[in-house]
């Protein structure tokens, strides 16, 4: 019966050994937390200036363009 027991432990540990690894394999695959920031911060910019850009318009811009968003990067380019 020893046998059996260190067999049956044996199988146990090697099988927490490859779920611990696949574990840190997922775990590798973290994002970059200042990347993420700065991209989260750009995009808030984007929103207020987007925000701004309709405020100027006498008429809203979503019933004079098809595509306004398309029409302020466009705008933003040219400046």
């Amino acid at each position: 019966m020893t046998n059996i027991t260190s067999i049956t432990a044996a199988t146990i540990n090697s099988e927490e050994q490859t779920t611990s690894t696949e574990i840190h394999i997922n775990e590798s695959n973290v994002v970059n937390i200042r990347s993420a920031k700065k991209a989260q911060l750009k995009a808030q910019q984007e929103l207020l200036d987007y925000m701004t850009w309709t405020m100027k318009h006498d008429m809203d811009p979503h019933r004079l363009y098809d595509d306004p968003i398309e029409m302020f990067r466009a705008e933003m380019k040219a400046s």
